[in-house]
């Protein structure tokens, strides 16, 4: 049996303005599944976007990814578990390409007047201009000018009975917690993609050399030259940018396959409003308290989602909390 819920708060660090994505469907028809003889197949997706528009990014990106996977006829032909590596690694990579496509496609139709961070107390009205050499940007006459840049992670995962595929750029993490001996594991699925994985740092500096540094301390990574000198992110592949793409930020995803044993219990896809609150061991067991104390799977990620946003309300009072979403599987009956 499987049970899912999803969630997402936006929080109190960007006024009114959640910037997180999240988007679970399900692709076979019940026609499909009895010819097949198969399980249901199900596409999570949560997305955080970054940047001005960086809303739009996430929710373009995560409907082009779920409608590139719903169109993938291997899904709806053979099944998941059928499928090679290099088969899996396809399809998820040209859901990721689909994503990053629409996501740039926004700049196209950007507003021309944006208030940011909407309805937060320190928002700034801006007017859309272009500037030479073709970049657009946004005007604001106190702060000056910000050169149209946005991007979103993605966290995508393909689950059909026991088999499953994880595809994901950026820092919305994803975990698998299973029961061993009466207690609680965790195994993360997901790839960070940031500046202090040594990987990342190699493919950086062949790609791009000095023109893009890694801060040491905490992995983002700065703009060293040209018209995005200074231009920091916290990660190092995302979708949808237009301008750091070309500066070592990929669209490709890290993608991994698990063939779910029958200690594993939960799947759960989160933005990093999350897992600044939890450890992946404190996310499993807060979703599992909250699935044992009878709630359903709905109730409980939104009971993970409300907890995380309430803690760092409590501990960055300065700030306050960030968007925050998560996207739950779980495998086994834990309401009995």
């Amino acid at each position: 049996m499987v049970l899912i819920g999803t969630a997402t708060l936006t929080g109190s660090r960007y006024g009114n303005l959640n910037q997180d994505f999240v988007v679970v469907e399900q692709l076979l028809t019940a026609r499909q599944m009895k010819a097949l003889k198969l399980p249901q197949c199900y596409v999570a997706a949560v997305l955080d976007g970054h940047g001005m528009l960086g809303e739009d990014a996430s929710r373009e990106a995560g409907r082009a990814i779920a409608a590139s996977l719903r169109a993938a006829p291997a899904l709806h032909t053979r099944g998941l578990a059928a499928l090679s590596d290099a088969e899996v690694e396809a399809l998820l990579g040209a859901a990721f390409q689909a994503g990053h496509k629409a996501a740039l496609g926004i700049a196209a139709h950007a507003p021309g007047v944006y208030t940011y961070p909407r309805g937060a107390r320190g928002a700034q009205t801006y007017v859309l201009k272009s500037l030479d050499g073709g970049d657009k940007a946004y005007i604001d006459p106190h702060l000056g000018a910000r050169i149209l840049e946005y991007g979103t992670t993605a966290t995508v995962a393909l689950v059909q009975g026991r088999a499953l595929a994880l595809a994901n750029v950026g820092d919305s993490l994803a975990v698998v917690g299973r029961e061993e001996g009466g207690a609680y594991h965790v195994d993360l699925v997901s790839t960070r993609h940031y500046g202090a994985d040594p990987g990342e740092r190699a493919r950086l500096a062949a790609e791009v050399g000095d023109a893009v540094a890694v801060e040491s301390e905490d992995g983002y990574i700065s703009v060293r030259e040209g018209r995005m000198r200074g231009y920091q992110l916290a990660m190092t592949r995302a979708l949808g940018h237009r301008l750091l793409s070309k500066l070592g930020v990929s669209q490709a995803p890290s993608v991994v396959r698990r063939t779910l044993g029958p200690d594993d219990l939960c799947l759960i896809l989160a933005s990093d409003g999350v897992w600044e609150v939890f450890s992946p061991s404190e996310a499993v067991l807060t979703l599992c308290d909250h699935l044992a104390a009878g709630h359903s799977a709905p109730e409980a990620a939104l009971d993970l989602v409300r907890t995380a946003v309430e803690v760092s309300d409590g501990t960055n009072v300065d700030i306050g909390a960030d968007n925050t979403t998560a996207a739950v599987f779980v495998f086994d009956d834990l309401l009995d």
